[in-house]
């Protein structure tokens, strides 16, 4: 008996692929959506570059790991860096400062409470626009707190200070009319390492250096108290502290060294080294 002959398997046909459905068109509301968390993400951005921007120009002294803040007493010796050996220039002693100050330790932190400071003195009589100011402490920092009021007013006061620079006239808000609730333009806040990190914040102090925030001059008592290696004369280095960051209450941003050898100008960060420059403690030249 022959062999059936074999039949051949049938094979399903492949169906055509099946273009892919066509995509319904977005609605109205949700374009809305897409374009306004864009919009949203963009400002963020912005803000994030603008936070940035303003906290360099004008925050101050966010702690670089170079900087050099060791104790100096009156009269060290600076330090061997070529570009950073220059010292304040005598001339710069009279009207504020006069005497020579004393390094003094100061605490990590106070009591954490600030007072309105009693100012003495009285206003200078030159004419300008007012710039109205208050002077404050916090308490427990073993820190001769009626020499630092008297020494923001000569420096606010001084001939080559931000009133002839500016063409301003500082006033006084003494603690009545604070109580009273007027606000002054610039706040002029001696306070501990600790409390200093907490006013300067979100910009990074570490506990070392001053800054500005809100119309706020924050001194660092640890710098107030100890000077930098740049500074000779730590009376000169005051000088300077309270200038720069009143300086910042004035919008005044960060400068650079012009020249080798020439005086730094007051909005440098002569706390953080002198880019070649000569320390000077004032807003107008030498």
């Amino acid at each position: 008996m022959p062999a059936p002959t074999p039949v051949p398997e049938r094979t399903r046909p492949v169906p055509a692929s099946s273009p892919p459905p066509p995509r319904r068109p977005m609605s109205m509301e949700r374009r809305y959506r897409l374009r306004r968390t864009m919009a949203l993400a963009g400002l963020l951005v912005v803000l994030f570059l603008l936070v940035k921007l303003v906290g360099a120009a004008f925050g101050d002294d966010t702690l670089a790991a170079s900087a050099k803040t060791s104790p100096t007493a009156a009269g060290a010796s600076p330090s061997a860096s070529s570009s950073n050996s220059a010292t304040a220039s005598a001339s710069a002693s009279a009207s504020a400062g006069t005497q020579s100050a004393k390094a003094v330790s100061v605490p990590a932190s106070g009591d954490g409470k600030l007072s309105v400071l009693t100012v003495p003195g009285s206003d200078s009589s030159r004419t300008g626009k007012k710039v109205t100011f208050s002077v404050e402490a916090e308490g427990g920092l073993g820190v001769d707190l009626a020499q630092f009021a008297s020494t923001v007013r000569q420096v606010l006061g001084d001939e080559r200070g931000w009133e002839a620079k500016d063409s301003l006239h500082f006033e006084l808000v003494d603690k009545a009319n604070i109580d009273a609730g007027t606000v002054p333009d610039v706040r002029i806040t001696l306070a501990s390492p600790k409390l200093t990190d907490e006013l300067c914040a979100p910009l990074r102090t570490n506990g070392e250096v001053s800054c500005n925030r809100h119309g706020r001059a924050v001194i660092n008592a640890k710098r107030w108290g100890q000077g930098v290696e740049y500074y000779k004369d730590l009376s000169q280095y005051r000088i300077y502290i309270i200038n720069h960051e009143v300086g910042h209450s004035l919008w005044h941003p960060h400068e650079t060294c012009p020249a080798k050898g020439q005086p730094a100008p007051i909005m440098l960060q002569q706390t953080l080294g002198l880019q070649g420059c000569t320390a000077w403690p004032w807003p107008t030249k030498a």
